[in-house]
C-alpha cells in the first residue's frame, strides 16, 4: 500500500505539472484541440468499464426483484414524458447550444475539439477553412459526437440525446430518493422535478445543463454506494471517475471535485485503509484537460463576456451577491408563469435546508459513524451549497434573465433533495409521502401546466426564436449549396453544412463575394436582415449590419415579426452591384460602426414611443 500511496503522489505531481506548468497558453489550447477528444474517450471508457463492474452483483439481484420496482420506474418514465409533451424541441440558448453542436460535429468528423467559423462547399464537400477552440468543456460534445458516430450526423440528434439524458436523470432522482426514504421518497422527488418548467425547457433543448444535473446526481448515488462498502475498489473507482467526468460538463462543475474528494477521504476513514484501485490512480491524469482548457480564458479574455453587463470588471466577486439574491428571489417566487420556476420547491426547499443544518448539528456524529450513505449525502449538500453561493457571486448571476436561468438548476437540485430528506422528519403523519406527492401534483396542475402552456419564458428569448426560424429555412435549402450573409445566426448555417459570412467578413473581401456571385459558385445566395419598423409610417429602419449601400438587389423570402419592434427578414440575393459593394466596404472600414450594446430588455425613448403608439392603435 505504501508503494501505491507513493505512486498516487507522483501521479498527482505529474498531473499538476502537465496541467499548470508544462505548456504555454496557446500550446495548451492546441493540446485541447487535438487531444481533447481522446482524453474524453479514455475517461469515458474507464468510467463505463468500472461502473459496469461495480453494478454487476446488484443488477442481477434488482432484476430478480422486478416486482418491487417496475411500478415506480414506470411512473418515473411517464413523468419524463411529461417534460417533453409541452416543450418545442429546439435551441433554447443560442451561443451555448450552437457552439456545442459545432464542437460535436468537429469531434465527429475530424476528432478535433474545435468550432468551424468559416467553411465552403468545395466539390461537393463542406471544407472548414477557419476554426478555434471554444471555452465550453468537452464531455457533452463528446457524447453528442458519439451519437453522430452511431446514427449519422444530424443536428437534431442533440434532442434525442437530451431526451435520453432526461430519462436517466429522473431515474437517478428516483434511486437517490429511494436510498434516503424508500420508493415513495424517490417518487416525491420525481414529482417535484416534474413541476419545474426549467427542467422541461432544458430537457427539450440542445444544451449541457441536463447532463450537468445528471452527473451530479449520479456522483451522489455512486458516492452513497461506495461509502456503504468502502473496501470495494470498483464502487470507489466508479465514483471517482464519475467525478472526473462531472468536472468536464460545465465550467464551474470542477467545484464538485471538493465533495468527491471529501467523500473519498471519508470512505478511507471508514475502511481504515487507503483503497487505491487503478481507477483512482489514473483520475488525476484524466483531469489534466481541465486546467489546459482554462487557458482559453487567458488567451481570449473576451470569453468571460463581461462587456455584456455594465460595470463588471471581474468574473466573480462578493459585491455581486446582494443584487443576484434579488434576481434569484424574483426567479423562485414567481407565480404568473413568467419564470420557469417552482415556488413550491423554493419555499419548501428553503425550510428544508434550514432544518437540514439543524440535523447536521444534532446528528452528525451518528450519521458519519453509522449511516455512511447519508454522510456522503450531507457532504454533497455542502458541495451544492458552495456551488450555489459561488454562482450568486457571478457577475452575470441574474437567475431571472432568460439566458441565465439555467444556472439555478443545481440550486433547484439542492432544494429538492433537501425536501426529500427532511420531509418525513417534519411531517410525522402515516401518509406523509402522499401529502407531499399531492402538493407536487397540485402545483403541476395549478401552476406548472399553465406556465408550460403560455411559454412566456421561451417566447421572450428573441435570439433563440430567430435562430430556430432561420434554421428551418436553412434545412429547406436541402442538399443545394448556399452562401448566406447573416450577421445574427451565421454559425447555424455552418452547423447545417452551408457557407455563411457576417457583415464584417464581407467588408474584408467585397470583390471576392461579387466574383463568386457572377460565377454562380453557389446555387443560392441569401441575406438575413434585422429591422425595426416605424409604426406610424410603416417604414423599416436597418442598422449598420443590415444595409449594404444599395449593393444588393433582393427578393424577400419571408419576414417575421417576433415582437412589435423586432422584425427579421430572409432575402434571396438576385443581383450584386460590385461598385456599390466595394464603396460600402471602404466606408465601413474608414468609419466602423460601434459595437452593439446589450440592452438587457430595456427600450430606448424612441422605442418606447413607438411601442406606446403600437399599443394605442390596436383595433
Amino acid at each position: 500500500m505504501s508503494r501505491r500511496v507513493l505512486l498516487l503522489l507522483l501521479i498527482v505531481a505529474l498531473a499538476l505539472t502537465l496541467g499548470f506548468w508544462s505548456f504555454a497558453p496557446r500550446e495548451a489550447i492546441a493540446a485541447v484541440r487535438f487531444g481533447g477528444y481522446w482524453f474524453t474517450l479514455v475517461a469515458t471508457a474507464c468510467f463505463v468499464v468500472t461502473l459496469v463492474r461495480s453494478l454487476r452483483g446488484d443488477a442481477w439481484s434488482e432484476i430478480r426483484a422486478w416486482r418491487g420496482w417496475w411500478k415506480p420506474v414506470a411512473v418515473t418514465l411517464l413523468a419524463t414524458g411529461f417534460l417533453h409533451v409541452h416543450e418545442r424541441h429546439e435551441i433554447k440558448i443560442v451561443a451555448d447550444e450552437v457552439l456545442l453542436g459545432l464542437t460535436a460535429k468537429s469531434m465527429h468528423t475530424d476528432r478535433q475539439a474545435s468550432v468551424v467559423v468559416r467553411g465552403y462547399d468545395y466539390a461537393g464537400n463542406f471544407t472548414p477553412m477557419a476554426s478555434y477552440v471554444d471555452k465550453r468543456p468537452l464531455f457533452f460534445p463528446f457524447l453528442l459526437a458519439t451519437v453522430h458516430d452511431l446514427t449519422g450526423f444530424r443536428p437534431e440528434n442533440v434532442f434525442a440525446l437530451n431526451a435520453g439524458l432526461s430519462a436517466l436523470f429522473m431515474l437517478l432522482v428516483l434511486l437517490v430518493g429511494r436510498r434516503i426514504g424508500g420508493w415513495p421518497a424517490g417518487l416525491a422527488g420525481v414529482a417535484l422535478f416534474a413541476g419545474i418548467p426549467l427542467i422541461a425547457q432544458n430537457a427539450a433543448g440542445a444544451g449541457f445543463e441536463l447532463l450537468n444535473l445528471l452527473m451530479i446526481v449520479l456522483a451522489l448515488w455512486l458516492g452513497m454506494r461506495a461509502a456503504e462498502q468502502p473496501r470495494d475498489p470498483d464502487r470507489l473507482g466508479a465514483f471517482v471517475l464519475c467525478g472526473a467526468l462531472l468536472a468536464q460538463v460545465r465550467y464551474e462543475s470542477v467545484l464538485f471535485i471538493l465533495p468527491v474528494g471529501a467523500s473519498v477521504v471519508y470512505c478511507w476513514w471508514r475502511a481504515r485503509e487507503l483503497v487505491l484501485p487503478w481507477s483512482v490512480l489514473v483520475t488525476p491524469l484524466l483531469l489534466v484537460i481541465c486546467p489546459l482548457h482554462y487557458n482559453v480564458f487567458k488567451v481570449f479574455e473576451s470569453s468571460w463576456q463581461m462587456s455584456d453587463i455594465a460595470g463588471a470588471d471581474v468574473p466573480f466577486s462578493f459585491r455581486y451577491f446582494y443584487d443576484n439574491i434579488g434576481h434569484a428571489l424574483n426567479f423562485f417566487l414567481s407565480f404568473d408563469g413568467a419564470q420557469p420556476s417552482s415556488a413550491l420547491v423554493a419555499v419548501l426547499g428553503a425550510i428544508a435546508v434550514g432544518f437540514l443544518v439543524l440535523v447536521v448539528y444534532r446528528e452528525h456524529r451518528e450519521i458519519f459513524t453509522a449511516r455512511p450513505g447519508l454522510a456522503v449525502f450531507l457532504i454533497f449538500m455542502g458541495g451544492l451549497a458552495i456551488h450555489t453561493g459561488f454562482m450568486l457571486c457571478y457577475f452575470w448571476g441574474h437567475w431571472d434573465d432568460p439566458i441565465i436561468r439555467r444556472l439555478s438548476l443545481p440550486a433547484n437540485l439542492m432544494l429538492v433533495i433537501a425536501i426529500v430528506f427532511i420531509w418525513p422528519r417534519l411531517v410525522r403523519a402515516q401518509r406523509s409521502w402522499s401529502i407531499l406527492g399531492g402538493l407536487a401534483a397540485a402545483w403541476i396542475a395549478c401552476f406548472a401546466l399553465p406556465a408550460n402552456a403560455k411559454q412566456r419564458f421561451n417566447n421572450e428569448n428573441f435570439a433563440a426564436r430567430t435562430t430556430n426560424w432561420i434554421a428551418e429555412h436553412v434545412k429547406a435549402v436541402g442538399s443545394q449549396s448556399a452562401l448566406a450573409v447573416d450577421p445574427y445566426a451565421q454559425l447555424v448555417w455552418i452547423l447545417h453544412g452551408k457557407s455563411s459570412v457576417t457583415a464584417v467578413q464581407l467588408a474584408e473581401k467585397p470583390e471576392g463575394f461579387a466574383l463568386h456571385f457572377r460565377n454562380r459558385s453557389f446555387a443560392n445566395f441569401f441575406l438575413v436582415q434585422r429591422l425595426t419598423p416605424n409604426v406610424e409610417t410603416g417604414g423599416r429602419w436597418m442598422g449598420d449590419d443590415d444595409h449594404f449601400g444599395g449593393a444588393f438587389k433582393l427578393e424577400m423570402i419571408e419576414e417575421r415579426a417576433f415582437a412589435p419592434l423586432y422584425l427579421v427578414r430572409i432575402n434571396r440575393i438576385v443581383d450584386v452591384d460590385e461598385e456599390k459593394l466595394v464603396a460600402w466596404a471602404k466606408q465601413r472600414k474608414e468609419n466602423p460602426p460601434p459595437p452593439p450594446a446589450k440592452q438587457n430588455g430595456e427600450l430606448s425613448p424612441t422605442d418606447n414611443e413607438q411601442l406606446l403608439l403600437w399599443l394605442r392603435q390596436l383595433p
